[in-house]
């Protein structure tokens, strides 16, 4: 039989809220089901039939079990490119809960939150990646065994279906660097990994913080800007909250409070962890084709201080930075080349204006296309990832 947790109101995105709906017609069907595994989908496979396959597929890998080892909980699924949480991911995360909940006996389903994670044994962790042909995707969801470390089922599907939104939620919209670091890593690397393989163990050993982070993000995007900045406080003090999701939410929470001072401290954080990790990604959206930035003052009016935080912390680094453009992909190849080069040419310049000893201390360097995550050539706010500028530390001299 199954049961679910209560979820807490106000919480956006819990899936919970959307299992509760369909409890009265799925608890009879659930008690009377017998024991065995679920029949395989075949075929051409839409959203609907690639979630129910994957579940089946997971269904089938657990067996029977006691309930006191269903306990799981769900970590909200990613966009297997970016890192980033989408609305692609959260309406197939919800209708996957809807699915596993009518499918899985024996299954308790907790919030992700502190007391969910603490309470459940098992993980789901999921990725939805769009594929190179148009309205193709592949979902891949992986249950860890938390006791124990391991991958104890993982399933995935690839399906067609139109109209999927896969812009970025709040949060990671408006975030000013990826934060695509080694904790998210650790996530989309669990969720590829195959049943008896061990989950990556920074991932597993960070879950409760990771689901602390996840409160802030329901907070940020239901636009509770002071409940998000005090978990993210709370997030900072813990020994791996030091992460590039937690600076983005103080840097993000308090430019929406008007606390451009404690918003500038923040930024300056994402800048010396990036650099310090060798992961510090801005989206900086230029003029399409240019090296100008975007004019509108909403969107680049706050570069000048990225670009001086930068700055600060490259200065007083003590290796060098290879200053690394893209562009989207629209264009030929040998312009975006030039392009690429060009723009990180001109951040260099703005850099070296901050602090002239970064003269001496960086190299340029542009990818053109190569490197894109979304891939559209859109030229708009959907695709700023592309239009990125990378700051890599490198050995000086090199």
């Amino acid at each position: 039989m199954i049961s679910i947790a209560k979820a807490r109101p106000g919480r956006r995105g819990n899936v919970l809220a959307v299992l509760m709906t369909v409890f009265a017609a799925v608890l009879p069907a659930a008690c009377e089901r017998p024991v065995r595994p679920p029949a395989p989908i075949t075929g051409d496979l839409d959203l609907s039939r690639a979630i129910q396959s994957v579940v089946n597929d997971l269904t089938a890998q657990m067996g029977p079990a006691p309930n006191s080892s269903r306990t799981l909980t769900i970590d909200p699924l990613l966009d297997g490119r970016t890192g980033q949480q989408t609305r692609a991911s959260e309406r197939v995360q919800r209708d996957f809960a809807t699915s596993l909940f009518a499918t899985m006996s024996s299954a308790r389903i907790l919030p992700f939150d502190g007391t969910g994670s603490a309470q459940s044994r098992l993980l789901v962790t999921g990725t939805l990646t769009p594929l190179p042909e148009p309205n193709r995707y592949r979902l891949s969801v992986a249950l860890s065994d938390r006791q124990t470390g391991m991958v104890v089922a993982q399933a995935a599907a690839v399906f067609q279906e139109a109209g999927l939104d896969t812009s970025p939620t709040a949060f990671y919209g408006d975030s000013p660097s990826l934060v695509r670091d080694r904790s998210v890593e650790g996530y989309l690397r669990t969720a590829q990994t195959p049943a008896g393989k061990p989950a990556d163990a920074l991932y597993i050993e960070q879950v409760p913080t990771a689901a602390l982070l996840a409160d802030a993000l329901a907070a940020y995007n239901a636009e509770q800007w002071d409940r998000a900045l005090a978990i993210y406080a709370a997030v900072v003090q813990r020994k791996d909250g030091q992460q590039l999701r937690t600076f983005n939410g103080i840097y993000l929470a308090n430019v929406r409070l008007g606390r451009m001072k404690e918003a500038e401290e923040a930024f300056g954080k994402i800048a010396v962890l990036g650099l310090a990790t060798n992961n510090l990604a801005v989206k900086l959206l230029f003029r399409p084709g240019g090296t100008e930035f975007w004019p509108d003052p909403a969107v680049s009016g706050v570069y000048p201080m990225w670009l001086r935080q930068i700055a600060r912390a490259a200065e007083a680094a003590d290796s060098c930075l290879n200053i690394v453009g893209h562009t989207s992909h629209s264009g030929s190849e040998q312009i975006n080349e030039r392009l690429s080069l060009a723009r990180a040419t001109a951040v260099r310049d703005l850099l070296t204006h901050e602090s002239p000893g970064l003269a001496r201390k960086s190299r340029v360097s542009g990818v053109g296309f190569r490197e894109n995550l979304i891939g559209t050539g859109a030229d708009d706010a959907s695709d700023a990832l592309d239009r990125r500028v990378e700051f890599k530390v490198v050995a000086c001299g090199g």
